[in-house]
């Protein structure tokens, strides 16, 4: 048998690399911080030995994770804030592709659900250099487009915007439930927004209650 080219080599690495990734996001939504290696990879099927060779440890697995998980919400954010439309569309199409997104990326929804925890179970400032370029890159584009909605304290609207996305999508994928209606979800709370508000702790108690 002859020996595997460059390119089929990293095809391999790119596929265990991806691989192991999905099974940290799952096994993190679980146990949190307190995740091991070992657990990682009995979730992806791997050797204990074939995770090590591409993660030391389980902080160079989860900054591996997180930057990629912002360079994947960095697209959607351009994608649905780059569009010349009205900024309540803007702000629809942000919150639909978002949770769409966090529903088929779990590692994008725990860089979010990190960032509104202010990395609370990180401590020591390790991802500072992520937290600011997720405000630059990130959270910029929301609260501009909040101003040019007129939206009064667009940064608190911001947060509230976000605040309800990660409570909503944390309902269905901490439980296990298919998919909801994302474009029914994003226009319900960016209504609530567009209202100032008021409404929007309704919806979510509604969510919370299904």
């Amino acid at each position: 048998m002859s020996p595997r080219t460059k390119e089929q080599n990293e095809e391999i690495r790119l596929l265990r690399v991806k691989q192991i990734m999905q099974a940290a996001a799952e096994v993190y939504l679980e146990q949190g911080i307190t995740m091991e290696m070992r657990d990682v990879a009995n979730k992806a099927n791997l050797g204990y030995g074939t995770v090590y060779h591409y993660y030391k440890n389980k902080h160079a697995l989860l900054d591996d994770l997180l930057w990629q998980a912002f360079h994947e919400a960095k697209q959607v954010t351009g994608e649905a804030f780059g569009a010349p439309q009205p900024p309540g569309q803007q702000l629809r199409r942000y919150g639909t592709l978002l949770l769409r997104q966090w529903f088929h990326d779990r590692s994008v929804y725990i860089l979010y659900k990190m960032i509104w925890e202010n990395f609370q179970q990180v401590p020591g400032g390790r991802f500072q250099k992520l937290y600011d370029q997720f405000q630059i890159e990130l959270y910029r584009p929301l609260v501009s487009a909040m101003e040019q909605l007129g939206a009064q304290e667009p940064e608190k609207r911001a947060n509230l915007l976000l605040g309800f996305m990660i409570g909503c999508a944390g309902l269905w994928i901490h439980h296990g439930h298919e998919e909801p209606d994302t474009d029914d979800i994003a226009d319900s709370l960016v209504r609530s927004i567009e209202k100032k508000g008021h409404g929007a702790n309704d919806y979510f108690e509604i969510q919370a209650r299904n």
